[in-house]
């Protein structure tokens, strides 16, 4: 039971957390590979679901602050192998009488050892397989994870507790350690049956070389939020002088890119020669943001005048199903096609620079 609500938290949180990570992780991928591998990004949101599942396995259930009141100040089992004898004291496991043999194994003081190595052996086979780690950095790591745990459990979850509620116990950190070295020998028997990382990573490269929409609308965002970030430092005074800079004079002075096109290695071209070009960035920001925002304002004022309540709520509403509307179907379109309307208007198109930056490295 224990094991269900601890799984089960860890399921309700996985969505908050892989929320978190995913932008950040969306520009990793890009700046390094200038694309996402599939199974690369299934493997480490995997890997982070199971790390969740680890921990709340490691600290949960939480009992009442009342209930450990009379546990000791410390609650440490020294004793290397001391589970061992609690097998021999505590299960029915007799040699020479095959019938203890299961109620041995459903004993807890047998079944809590089993899964003190298994908790450890996917930590073992990712850190084999996705960073090709040697045996001797998984134990390493395997051991440094373990100490966590056991820290976790020694400074009362981090002094949310007057008092520990679990036993931190030697023995975990040996058995965690083992499933950390058994999860490298499993991995090392069955990655020739898998792709390696580096063929991963070159099929990453060499999808790199085209511009994905997700990536297009990935550079759209992250120009706004660097433009955003320049004009705080400049506390909101001259932005349009800003965004003359930041999407024009840059990119004139720096090979067509800005500083976001830069970080996702992106290139945007010129099809054929046309000063309307430089117009691009104005118009695509104009279109997306302030098209809308505009829009709502001369609704605003428009609807000054009403005074039936209901009225007002009915255009607000259509305002913003229609604002809504708006963009869903322009996020269908940048989907569905490689260029839009305003790539033809202004004769431009993307181009990946990832070859340049490899060579470069």
């Amino acid at each position: 039971m224990n094991y269900i609500i601890a799984i089960k938290t860890a399921v309700i949180l996985f969505p908050i957390l892989a929320f978190l990570i995913t932008g950040p992780f969306i520009l990793q991928q890009y700046h390094k590979f200038a694309s996402i591998n599939p199974l690369k990004t299934i493997i480490l949101y995997s890997f982070i679901f199971y790390l969740l599942c680890a921990y709340f396995l490691v600290i949960l259930p939480l009992p009442p602050m009342d209930t450990i009141q009379s546990n000791p100040d410390w609650m440490i089992q020294p004793i290397p192998f001391h589970f061992i004898i609690d097998l021999i004291k505590e299960t029915p496991f007799q040699i020479t009488a095959p019938s203890t043999y299961i109620k041995a194994i459903i004993h807890p003081s047998f079944y809590i050892v089993i899964f003190n190595i298994i908790l450890l052996i996917p930590f073992g086979m990712f850190l084999t397989y996705y960073k090709g780690y040697s045996l001797k950095k998984v134990i390493k790591y395997s051991f440094l994870l373990s100490l966590f745990f056991e820290f976790t459990q020694l400074t009362r979850l981090y002094g949310i507790y007057p008092k520990p509620y679990r036993l931190c116990d030697i023995d975990d950190l040996i058995l965690n350690t083992l499933g950390g070295v058994i999860g490298n020998n499993l991995m090392k028997k069955i990655e020739n049956k898998v792709p390696s990382k580096k063929e991963l990573e070159e099929k990453s490269y060499q999808k790199g070389t085209s511009i994905s929409p997700l990536k297009r609308i990935t550079l759209f965002f992250l120009d706004f939020f660097l433009y955003l970030t320049l004009l705080s430092f400049t506390k909101g005074e001259h932005p349009y002088i800003l965004f003359i800079i930041y999407f024009t004079i840059i990119p004139i002075c720096y090979h067509q890119k800005t500083l976001g096109s830069a970080f996702l290695n992106i290139r945007l071209t010129k099809i054929k020669k046309t000063p309307l070009y430089y117009l691009r960035p104005y118009f695509l920001y104009a279109y997306y943001i302030f098209t809308p925002y505009f829009i709502m304002k001369i609704t605003t004022i428009f609807i000054k005048n009403i005074k039936n309540t209901n009225v007002i709520i009915i255009y607000e509403i259509l305002i913003m199903i229609g604002t809504f509307v708006f963009y869903i179907i322009n996020l269908w379109k940048t989907f569905r096609k490689k260029t839009r309307f305003y790539d033809k208007l202004f004769a431009t198109k993307y181009e990946s620079t990832i070859n340049e930056t490899r060579r470069r490295n």
